[in-house]
This record gives structure tokens, sequence and C-alpha cells, in this order.
């Protein structure tokens, strides 16, 4: 079968490799969508993602679905043929962080395409892979391969916003309007804000915003208009971004009392107004990953209270993933989603 290495810097290379062999745990999945997320692309432009350095090459990719080609032990719940998405996270189950119900902080954490683990955990653009049942998750005929290949990310929203706490009512900015602060809108409104706003220098991705659940899109690069937006301050404010800027943005206007979640990962050290946590008293929380939505995430999805499809900017084949990934680096994209 055929699979993309990252090498470094901008080099992926397609390498024909042997079909995997799934073990007694785990079932051969034939890929039918995977799409390139943020980290694909720090990965692809930087050869590593923060402080995760990859120490061979190794295959991205972990927003994907498929089709189940070998069953395995599995032919009862899992046949072949049974059309699944896929949880790209394995945690260890033993730690103490998994042994608590945090598996999204496992010491020993295996995540697919990714590098944060020794060795790098090779990841879905490639045209096989072998999947721990309990990994996959059936999803229904209305819903096609490339929706299912959003549930990953949709994951990371739906933990995002419960970081929050309960929102219904309330304000909430979301800085950054990219793939993932969309997704944090839809849920968002999804669970009850009364007023969303957000926040970008991109005045398509505002416009796609305010189309799909956004009342104030707000230019980034405009902090009168941001400033005149949040009078007293939001309730939440949940940074999407990984924009130093927005960081700050968050802290000066959340209210007395508020939440902020930090989702964006920040490439350095940041300056931060941190007297204003206690002048305001502000709960600050961080949202990493996702922890036991991904069920949740697909009821959504297959209940269609959610729709992802707006948010796929384009399609690429897998046999021209590298014109995917330049896709993905424009600056109106929001999502590309590759196809098998």
């Amino acid at each position: 079968m055929q699979a993309y290495y990252l090498h470094g810097p901008r080099d992926l290379r397609a390498t024909e490799i042997e079909q995997p062999q799934p073990s007694p745990h785990e079932v051969l999945v034939r890929v039918r969508a995977t799409g390139i997320c943020g980290s694909d692309i720090h990965y692809y432009l930087h050869g590593k993602n923060g402080d995760f350095v990859p120490e061979r090459p190794f295959v991205l990719g972990h927003e994907s679905a498929g089709e189940i080609v070998d069953s395995g032990v599995f032919t009862d719940t899992l046949p072949v043929g049974s059309r699944v998405a896929i949880d790209p996270s394995h945690p260890c189950r033993a730690c103490a962080h998994c042994r608590e119900g945090n598996e999204n902080h496992c010491s020993h954490m295996r995540y697919f395409g990714s590098a944060a683990c020794s060795p790098p955990q090779d990841g879905a653009f490639r045209e096989y892979v072998q999947v721990n049942a309990e990994n996959c998750h059936l999803i229904p005929e209305t819903m096609d391969y490339r929706q299912a290949a959003m549930l990953e990310p949709l994951s990371i929203a739906v933990h995002g916003v419960g970081q929050a706490g309960s929102i219904a009512g309330k304000r909430v900015l979301v800085t950054g309007a990219g793939p993932i602060g969309q997704l944090i809108g839809l849920v968002a409104r999804h669970y009850g804000a009364a007023d969303l706003a957000v926040s970008d220098i991109r005045p398509d991705a505002l416009d796609l915003a305010a189309l799909l659940w956004a009342d104030q899109p707000l230019h980034a690069d405009q902090p009168d208009t941001v400033a005149q937006a949040a009078g007293e301050g939001f309730d939440v404010v949940i940074e999407a971004s990984g924009a130093p800027a927005a960081l700050q943005t968050a802290y000066r206007h959340c209210k007395a009392k508020g939440t902020i979640v930090q989702l964006g990962v920040q490439g350095g050290p940041v300056e931060l107004p941190v007297n204003l946590v206690m002048q305001k008293e502000l709960t600050i929380r961080g949202s990493f990953r996702f922890a036991h939505v991904f069920g949740k995430a697909l009821d959504l999805l297959a209940r269609q209270k959610i729709d992802v499809t707006p948010l796929i900017s384009q399609c690429v084949g897998f046999a021209d993933l590298q014109a995917g990934f330049d896709a993905a680096l424009q600056a109106e994209t929001i999502k590309v989603v590759i196809d098998y």
C-alpha cells in the first residue's frame, strides 16, 4: 500500500509499504477520508509541532474515517464493510491520569499522526490503518466519510466548550475563526449561548462565522471595535487562534467572575496582563485534546444538530496529498479533506 512519510519541513514522500496486519485487539480499516489539521500543518511547515519533534520520518493524519476490511475477532460488532469514524487517541488506561478518567492527559498517550510519543505514532495518510476495535465508531449511512472525518476536531470543540461550564444564556467570545473556532461557535450555539461574538483578522472567516453562528463578527485588528462590543466584558472567552494578541484580548475583555478557556497553542512565551486574573477574579481553564466526548460529537452530527459541511473548503485526492497541504496553507481555507 502507499503511505506518505514526513521526512522534514515540506518534505512529504510517497512510499510503498506492506499492508499492516491487525493484532488480536485490532481491526483493519481502509481509509476513505482524512482531514488536514492545524497540527499536521505545523509538522509540515516546521518538521515539528511545538515541543513534539519526531525522531524518525512518520505518517501524519488523525482526522479520519473509513471502511472495515478485516474484522479479526470482532465480526459480530464490527463486520467487514462497516463504516466507521476513528478516534485517534490511544491512552494506556493504566497511568494515574487514565485511572482518574483524564485519558487526554495520559502519560503514555499514543495519538495518530503525532510525535508526542517515542517513537512517533504513524497516522492515517496511508491507504490502510490497523485500529483498536474500541476506537472505531459506527457511522450511519446518511453521514458521508468527509463529514465523519470532522469528528475528531468536533470532539475537541465539544471538550473545549465543556471546559467553560454551562454557557446557556451567556455572552461568549471566540477568538479565532479557523476550523476549531468555527466548530466551537457551532457547539456553543447548540448549547444555548445567548450572544456569540468572534474575532479574527480574516474577513472571509468572519463572514463564514456570521453566516453559520456568530451574532457579532469582530475584526481583531480593530481593537476599539472589539472593546465596544465587549462592553463590561464577555461571560466566557474561548481562545482558539494561538495568537498572543488574542490571548491578551481574552484577559482584557472577559468580565469579572468570567471564564477564559485556552485551546490555541502558543508558540513561545507570551506577555499577559495577569493582574486582571486577580482583579477580576477570573477563572482560567486549559483545554487539551478531548476525553469522553467522541460519542457525543458523533451523536450531534448523526442527528444533524450540527452541520460541518460548510467548513470543508476543498477536497483533494490522496494521490495529490502535497497539493492538499498547499491548499490548506491558503489564507481563505478553513478545512481541506483528503479523499481516498
